[in-house]
């Protein structure tokens, strides 16, 4: 894509407002699973506060900093908020503890423990999610699981999609999940899908109550479909 944007003369620009700032592994998502090719102009916001405060920020390449520089000069938008004392306060001291704590190496370790782990109890032997559990994907602390119940015909889950009785169930066990439906096809008809997104500095033990709770929300919830 940035070759193509090359080619052409347009901007690459990246949105990893959720992706980005540790979230893959890695404190931008393009070094790990974008070819390591960096944006013209990226997003970034969530992972940059940690929750601490309300905070995102646009990056720019020194290419557009040179264009702004070598034009205008002027960098035309404003907002009331901007450049926050507070939320940069805040900001900079979450980065400068996910520096020093060395805490993205966390993100990658417990990330890989976690696909293991969903791999096992959604598409494994002995899995009752297996036929159902169409795909696994992502990296770092940020996971999505894809279902399909295209062919599902012993499956009744009425007038509320899967992913919300999951979501719903994972809740009522102590897990917050998110659950979403529509993405499988450009209607917006088809596709049940859950996200995971732990805290960097989860540890080993809280990951597999995360894998347990949720494998159990699911198996749940397919039971109680059953016809």
């Amino acid at each position: 894509m940035k070759s193509v944007c090359d080619k052409y003369g347009a901007l690459f620009i990246l949105d990893e407002v959720m992706s980005g700032m540790g979230r893959m592994g890695t404190l931008h998502g393009w070094e790990s699973f974008g070819d390591n090719v960096a944006p013209d102009i990226q997003a970034v916001a969530k992972g940059l506060g940690g929750g601490y405060a309300p905070i995102g920020a646009v990056l720019m390449s020194q290419k557009v900093a040179d264009g702004i520089k070598n034009g205008s000069g002027l960098w035309k938008h404003g907002h009331t908020y901007q450049g926050h004392p507070i939320a940069c306060s805040a900001a900079l001291a979450v980065q400068n503890v996910i520096e020093s704590e060395n805490i993205l190496e966390n993100v990658r370790k417990q990330g890989a423990h976690l696909e293991s782990l969903l791999e096992i109890g959604l598409k494994g032997p002995n899995a009752l999610a297996a036929p159902y559990t169409f795909d696994i994907r992502g990296g770092g602390g940020f996971w999505g699981i894809e279902f399909d119940f295209t062919n599902a015909s012993n499956l009744d889950f009425g007038e509320t999609a899967f992913a919300f009785r999951v979501q719903a169930r994972a809740l009522e066990l102590g897990l917050i999940i998110i659950g979403m439906t529509g993405g499988s096809n450009l209607e917006g008809t088809k596709g049940d899908h859950i996200i995971l997104a732990p805290a960097y500095n989860i540890t080993k033990e809280q990951i597999e109550t995360i894998a347990d709770i949720l494998v159990q929300s699911i198996e749940e919830i397919l039971k109680e479909a059953t016809v």
